[in-house]
């Protein structure tokens, strides 16, 4: 079970650093605002994904 605990904390934190990545890129130009959407799109995403991570952590503990 421990494994799948640390799988699960291990791909939440990726996700976590992904979306820093995606929010440090808010800064830069992103060309246009389609670029500007997939990247706020994404980070949504992300966030959806890391609730779901962290959720199924508190029913696996």
């Amino acid at each position: 079970m421990s494994e799948k605990v640390d799988k699960i904390t291990k791909l939440a934190n990726e996700a976590k650093k992904e979306v820093e990545r995606l929010e440090d890129k808010r800064q830069t130009n992103l060309g246009n605002s389609i670029n500007y959407i997939e990247n706020e799109l994404q980070i949504q995403r992300l966030y959806a994904q890391i609730e779901a991570y962290e959720e199924v952590l508190d029913i696996v503990k």
